[in-house]
């Protein structure tokens, strides 16, 4: 067999995040510029079914058989290697590789699912279609998060924008422009298991006060996939700084993401917010894209740790 390498992105939620947990929608795009990649290599001489992992970031080289049941990894293969229904085991080396940080708000553990899946899937001749490296990532999802939307792994799967909403049909998204993204890794990571708990116990303490926020921001929603839609910078900018309003009310953003978002929009962006499980990890600024050398330097002096850019092109 012949070795095998595929990826899967990362992603960006521009609007409704943790909002949709609780059955609002919510506008994620992909982050197609950065990808962790999932090659498979035949593993010659070795006992027949052994499956070696090497990823190096996540300081693994091991066989499957010792990582535990509830590893990431273990799981993302178990049901790959299930949904394929194979008599025997392949006898292969998995490599993963990302290019973005574990841990950090960008959809990593979806997206190691999804790269692991379409390579061994592949190794073996049979390419799972995107539907089911969709739901074996939504699995692992659970696995990671505990009450996942869904939004991460079907986002990154697909890797086109879209609007999802919880137990609905997604709704893919044309721009109507070109837009230009900064975004800025705090330095801090942060379980989104963790932040999707605190803001379950948050609600059942304070249910009327949360479900309020939370119906805010799905509102918001719909405004940033109109202005997405038609390319209007403005409108879509302003949604995502009145998001994050609403996520720092929610408990969820942080010093080091106040710090940066206010840098941001101090030097030029048309709107900032954070981008994922919150407390940590990235936010992102929407920007002109004459001012990205500007906001650039306003958040690296700002203390950022990571500058990436990306822009969603018009279709």
């Amino acid at each position: 067999m012949p070795n095998i390498a595929s990826s899967a992105c990362a992603k960006l939620i521009l609007l409704g995040e943790h909002a949709v947990v609780y059955g609002q929608p919510a506008l994620a795009i992909p982050f197609s510029s950065q990808r962790i990649k999932a090659t498979v290599e035949p593993l010659i001489g070795s006992p027949s079914g052994l499956i070696r992992i090497i990823a190096p970031q996540l300081g693994l080289d091991t066989p499957l058989e010792e990582l535990s049941e509830d590893n990431l990894i273990a799981q993302a293969l178990t049901l790959s290697l299930e949904a394929l229904e194979l008599t025997q085991r392949p006898t292969c080396v998995l490599r993963i590789h990302s290019s973005f940080p574990f841990a950090s708000g960008l959809g990593s553990s979806a997206a190691i699912t999804i790269a692991i899946a379409r390579a061994i899937s592949s190794f073996v001749g049979h390419p799972l279609p995107v539907e089911e490296v969709n739901a074996i990532a939504f699995k692992t999802e659970q696995l990671m998060h505990g009450n996942p939307s869904g939004i991460d792994n079907t986002v990154i799967a697909y890797e086109r924008p879209l609007v999802f909403t919880k137990g609905f049909p997604v709704e893919f998204v044309t721009p109507g422009d070109t837009f230009h993204f900064i975004v800025a890794d705090t330095g801090v990571k942060k379980s989104t298991a963790l932040t999707v708990a605190q803001l379950a116990q948050h609600r059942l303490e304070h249910p009327q006060r949360v479900d309020s926020v939370i119906l805010k921001i799905g509102n918001l929603v719909g405004v940033g996939s109109r202005a997405l839609l038609s390319g209007d910078n403005v409108a879509l900018g302003l949604a995502m700084t009145d998001n994050q309003g609403y996520l720092h009310e929610l408990g969820l953003s942080s010093p080091e993401l106040d710090t940066l978002i206010n840098k941001a929009l101090e030097a030029g962006s048309l709107g900032a917010k954070l981008t994922g499980g919150g407390q940590g990890g990235h936010m992102i600024a929407l920007v002109n894209e004459a001012d990205i050398s500007t906001i650039q330097q306003a958040l690296l002096d700002a203390g950022a740790k990571t500058i990436y850019t990306t822009r969603l092109e018009k279709a």
